[in-house]
């Protein structure tokens, strides 16, 4: 069976014109592992994108306590053979993507 690489979208809110680090991409199979640090908290650890030994880190924080479905979400895409996209934003006038209803800030800490 072949398998198609599936990819994670994060688009930090805010209100300006799209600058460097507000936004990234990256492939599902880059991705490292999840923490949750807190009930509104997960961060997703991911492969820097520029080979740095540090990884990049996605923060999601949540207006509920809704990890389990985010994970479900996420694991969903992830394990998609045919290829997929998780989407999220808070970006205004966005559409928001799979768990947005309940993420309220999106944080990207990259090695640019």
């Amino acid at each position: 069976m072949s398998y198609n690489e599936n990819f994670l979208f994060f688009n930090e809110e805010t209100d300006a014109a799209n600058a460097t680090g507000e936004g990234a991409l990256y492939k599902s199979s880059d991705f490292l592992g999840a923490n949750v640090s807190d009930a509104n908290d997960v961060q997703l650890f991911f492969k820097s994108r520029n080979g740095a030994a540090t990884d990049d880190i996605v923060e999601l924080t949540m207006a509920s306590s809704d990890v389990k479905q985010l994970m479900q979400d996420l694991a969903a895409v992830l394990s998609n053979p045919r290829g997929g996209i998780f989407y999220q934003s808070t970006f205004v006038g966005e559409a928001n993507g799979w768990s947005s209803k309940t993420i309220s800030t999106i944080d990207i800490t990259t090695q640019a």
